[in-house]
């Protein structure tokens, strides 16, 4: 006699600023996996659907006749059609995503990111070494923030000195804009006189970097606008910053909870270049997504109708155990390891090679200074919102056995 159907009740109404889901996420997606159907709804934050199975989140991030990206924030109101922020080529449609984003290619490239490698891990050696020679210290304000700062300021070819604009930007639009709409747009209108100034500069004299390249920059002999420029620009800002000091946060701030991985680490370092870095960037990938429906879609037998957001949490679809064994749990020699961390599809992160050569390079400096370490106890904050990574992650160096 034939099974009967497992029922399916939905766990709608999940809250995406809630401690909760802040703090365990995962355990969020795990209801909803379990509940029988595996996309939940909810009204809180501007309304979303949140779909929590690898292959669901895999498919929709390549259906971009269905969903469009010109709004990827995953909460708030959406904009209407033609509005909101224009972050090319992150917010483009085809037909102009594949031009908008081969503007911008040739500056990512893996000869271009190992040409930046040198510099990267000079500035992680010093941070790390100035850490090390007090005995430890706070691993985002010393080390991780600073260090993807200013691979930032050396991409662009600009003066430290805006290390600090780019952060507090950062900050503003990301972590604290959900829940100020105006502190949100003041941050916007900051940033764009302030690369627009740039932009001129780079105009008049311009140099061999990003910043010149997108001054001048044209598509199919016109040139590109002062929009378009404005949110290219920014959009590089943005993206390297706080997904990739957050991404070493949390592989940092697992390595100090687990010193078995650290010793297999110390002990066999060929390891980051192969699965370790890999690893942990599926289990403390940072970004989710959101995407907009341009017409109706069924999912699971759930309608959802068009201009309705539908969130992309590739951390989701990173711990689906239909996919990965023992999901939730870090192996350093995982061999089968298809992560979306860096999303997939025609929108796939432009700076993949970039964010993995600056976690390798983050890692392999930190073990060479610091290979035995600790954190200091008292929990754990974890960001909330888009970008998600531990905040407060202070560690200490354990002294050698006899010193």
């Amino acid at each position: 006699m034939d099974k009967p159907p497992i029922p399916t009740q939905p766990q709608d109404g999940y809250d995406l600023y809630s401690d909760r889901y802040v703090n365990d996420p995962h355990a969020v997606w795990d209801d909803i996996r379990g509940s029988g159907c595996p996309v939940a709804h909810s009204d809180k934050w501007g309304s979303s659907w949140l779909p929590t199975a690898y292959e669901d989140i895999h498919k929709l991030a390549h259906d971009s006749a269905r969903l469009s990206s010109r709004a990827v924030e995953f909460a708030g109101p959406i904009p209407e059609v033609g509005g909101g922020l224009f972050f090319a080529p992150l917010t483009s449609d085809p037909p102009d995503h594949k031009p908008h984003r081969d503007l911008l290619e040739p500056w990512f490239t893996p000869a271009r990111i190992a040409a930046i490698e040198p510099f990267a891990r000079e500035r992680a050696r010093t941070l790390i070494a100035a850490m090390a020679a007090k005995g430890g210290g706070d691993v985002a304000r010393e080390f991780s923030q600073p260090y993807a700062l200013s691979i930032l300021t050396r991409l662009l070819q600009v003066p430290d000195d805006r290390q600090a604009r780019f952060m507090d930007w950062a900050i503003r639009v990301i972590k604290l804009g959900p829940f100020d709409q105006e502190l949100r747009s003041a941050a916007f209108r900051d940033a764009f006189d302030d690369l627009d100034q740039l932009l001129a500069e780079r105009a008049a004299a311009p140099g061999d970097d990003l910043v010149s390249h997108l001054a001048q920059a044209t598509i199919a002999g016109q040139p590109i606008s002062r929009k378009h420029k404005l949110g290219s620009l920014l959009l590089t800002i943005l993206a390297g910053a706080d997904t990739t000091w957050n991404a070493i946060n949390g592989s940092i701030y697992h390595l100090a909870e687990h010193p078995d991985d650290r010793a297999k680490l110390v002990a066999r370092p060929e390891l980051m270049k192969t699965t370790a870095v890999e690893e942990l960037l599926r289990v403390f990938a940072p970004l989710t997504i959101g995407r907009i429906t341009s017409e109706e879609v069924e999912l699971h037998g759930r309608c959802i109708a068009a201009q309705e957001r539908v969130i992309l949490a590739y951390p989701a679809a990173n711990r689906d155990p239909a996919v990965f064994d023992q999901p939730n749990e870090v192996q350093l020699e995982r061999k089968r390891n298809r992560h979306l961390t860096f999303g997939t599809g025609a929108h796939r992160c432009l700076g993949a090679h970039l964010a993995r050569m600056e976690v390798r390079v983050a890692l392999e400096e930190w073990l060479q200074a610091m290979p035995d370490f600790e954190r200091e106890p008292g929990p754990v904050k974890w960001g909330s919102g888009q970008v998600r990574g531990p905040e407060n992650i202070v560690v200490r160096v354990v002294p050698a056995h006899g010193s």
